[in-house]
């Protein structure tokens, strides 16, 4: 049979968050047993293209079938490519596969209407699947999938397993588009979140399966029990990526690398052995950890670890069966510190147990490791976890469908659709939430990064030299901030441009420090022409309405822009979530026509918001003069404002 395996896409634009591992194991089976096939990325295309582009794909091949994987927070995307299909070919047959089919699965027949679902490991059950279509075998008797009888979704049971990792042929890497995932990296990774300049070209690996622990939040999306590939064929395709692909860094993707210390040492070993210089990356569990086997981890390569902790409490330890306790985590951190190995961890925010006194147990813990960038994040019970059955039983989701959507924007969710699992208030709940975002920002800040030597370079670059607080290493780099400014000099303005600071990690030492935007030259000029023209207004004694009620930057913003002796006579805002709340001492009212009327008279300032443009707007409509408006976002525009302003 002559297959189409598609991998969509979670973000909008061109993107190497993931590569589909999971569907390269597939396929390379699939071929084993004599199918011809197909790979789509469209991770690799921009949105507007992704649509078009799987259309030419199946109108020029003669396809015999179409797989499609993810998981749930892919719902509604899958959603759109499955109709797609469905106009394009409406015969073909649509598989669907992956974490998405592991859980709520008659749901997901029932609203997203794929021809077949395969439930669990998906190289066996796919190809035996692809017999059946053929005509080989019977679709009734085929164990693994959901298919359809009578308009009615029927599963036929577990299907079997992949006992043994090391008979599966190699992942075509490949067949989804390796080069081409490599290609769109840069020599840095480059985020707000974190900026590296170690990784060069990384490739993604698989090492085992699944996980033996069972952590409340977590879902193993159908993997089974845990299981390992052999260590010495693992060493040997990174061998072989090193000399086909011309990588520097491989990205371990397993859920956990090793259960096992003896395993890992033995895989720093032969990394060491035969002498391959590559840099590494893996999740582990805190207590897996020893000094001996980081110093080696360190020898071998790996300088940046992804570690679980959640909490600073062993009461929300206990309730999430993480089987690990506080004293684990402090002696980790000490640990990795001590070999120079970085690491990225959070604390999750909204157990069932949390309390305020959790919260500050957490919070204490967090200072007194400094702990500066573990961010905290929010508890998401997705479907298949322990907490997502919590959630439902004590009816705390009204309709699994709807709040599987909800998921698909996580950042909509979590403004708009969270839900409080804890004993604390809604309005409590709420509160902690914004205060714990606001404790990120300023947490970033106690470990700044010390700016020696600058120069702006261009409209929207620096070069930099800036020494880590550590180690005193000094970094230099030609740095671009924002990171949404492009070549052609414009930038996205619709964002909180800058409030982000940007997390670096030192080469050195392995630990982050913060830029502020502050301290960047090139942006140093925008902090100082705003507080001039606020300088301005308190001079002239105008009396000020404030928009919006900021419950996210405003924290750092006040750092960094002095809003003291500023005569405020009203703060607006559009949200309602944020009307009759306190903010600067006022009760926050509605933005619209009649509160901006009934304040004509004051100069409007429009703090750092993505919906800067609208407030703007309504302000001009209602008759307000642009002099009278002093917009931080605006401020980035062409034309900039001005300098009349309030005089």
């Amino acid at each position: 049979m002559k297959i189409l395996l598609v991998a969509p896409s979670y973000y909008p634009q061109v993107n190497t968050s993931y590569f589909p591992l999971g569907l390269a194991y597939v396929g390379a089976y699939a071929k084993g047993k004599g199918h011809q096939v197909d790979g789509l990325n469209l991770n690799h295309y921009p949105n507007h293209e992704r649509y078009d582009l799987l259309v030419r794909e199946i109108k020029k091949n003669n396809y015999d079938a179409v797989g499609i994987t993810g998981l749930t927070v892919c719902f509604n995307e899958i959603e759109k490519l499955i109709k797609l299909i469905r106009e394009t070919v409406p015969w073909m047959p649509i598989i669907l596969g992956g974490g998405i089919t592991s859980c709520e699965a008659e749901l997901v027949m029932l609203t997203l209407k794929p021809d077949y679902m395969v439930i669990g490991e998906g190289e066996i059950i796919f190809a035996n699947l692809l017999q059946a279509i053929a005509g080989t075998n019977p679709i009734d008797k085929l164990a693994g999938i959901w298919h359809w009888a009578g308009g009615n979704p029927i599963y036929n049971g577990k299907g079997p397993v992949v006992a043994d990792l090391n008979t599966l042929p190699e992942p075509d890497l490949d067949l989804m588009e390796i080069k081409k995932y490599l290609a769109l990296q840069g020599e840095a990774q480059i985020s707000y979140h974190l900026v590296r300049y170690d990784m060069g070209k990384s490739i993604p690996m698989l090492a085992s399966r699944s996980c033996p622990f069972q952590c409340t939040f977590c879902h193993h999306a159908g993997m089974g029990k845990y299981k390992t590939h052999d260590i010495n064929m693992v060493v040997s395709r990174i061998e072989r990526y090193i000399k086909e692909y011309g990588i520097s860094n491989v990205s371990i993707y397993d859920e956990l690398f090793s259960a096992d210390k003896r395993r890992l040492r033995y895989f720093c070993e032969i990394l060491l052995e035969k002498k391959l210089n590559i840099r590494w990356f893996c999740q582990l569990r805190v207590d897996q950890l020893d000094q001996e086997s980081l110093f080696l981890m360190k020898r071998a390569g790996c300088n940046f670890i992804s570690l679980g902790f959640e909490s600073g409490s062993d009461t929300i330890l206990r309730s999430m069966q993480k089987k690990i306790k506080v004293i684990d985590i402090a002696n980790a951190v000490k640990m990795l510190r001590k070999a120079k190995i970085g690491f990225q961890a959070n604390f999750l925010f909204g157990d069932p147990a949390e309390t305020n006194e959790t919260l500050q147990e957490s919070l204490r813990f967090q200072q007194e490791n400094e702990l500066y960038f573990v961010d905290w994040s929010a508890v998401i019970p997705y479907a298949g976890t322990q907490i997502f059955d919590y959630a439902w039983r004590k009816g705390l989701i009204k309709d699994k469908l709807q709040f599987i959507r909800n998921q698909c924007d996580i950042s909509d969710y979590l403004y708009r659709h969270q839900i409080n699992m804890t004993s604390m208030s809604d309005v409590e709940f709420k509160d902690w939430y914004i205060k714990l975002r606001e404790i990120n920002d300023l947490n970033h800040r106690k470990r700044s990064a010390l700016v020696q030597g600058v120069v702006s370079s261009g409209k929207w670059q620096s070069r930099l030299a800036i020494e880590c607080p550590s180690c005193g290493y000094l970094l230099k780099t030609d740095f671009r901030y924002p990171l949404e400014a492009r070549e052609d000099g414009n930038i996205y303005l619709d964002a909180p441009i800058g409030m982000l600071g940007v997390n670096f990690l030192c080469p050195n030492c392995c630990r982050k420090m913060h830029l502020q935007p502050k301290h960047i030259p090139h942006f140093r000029t925008f902090f100082k022409r705003f507080q001039e023209k606020a300088e301005q207004i308190k001079l002239a004694k105008r009396d000020v309405v404030i928009i919006p009620a900021m419950d996210r930057y405003f924290s750092v913003f006040k750092e960094d822009i002095l809003l003291n002796n500023l005569r405020i006579k009203a703060v607006l805002d559009s949200r309602k979530s944020r009307v009759g709340e306190k903010f600067l001492n006022r009760t926050v009212k509605l933005l619209d026509n009649n509160n901006i009327k009934k304040n004509k008279d004051a100069v409007f300032i429009v703090l750092p918001w993505v919906e800067y443009g609208k407030a703007v707007d309504a302000l001009i409509d209602a008759g307000i003069d642009s002099q009278m408006i002093l917009s931080w976002n605006q401020s980035f525009e062409p034309a900039g404002q001005r300098d009349n302003l309030a005089k």
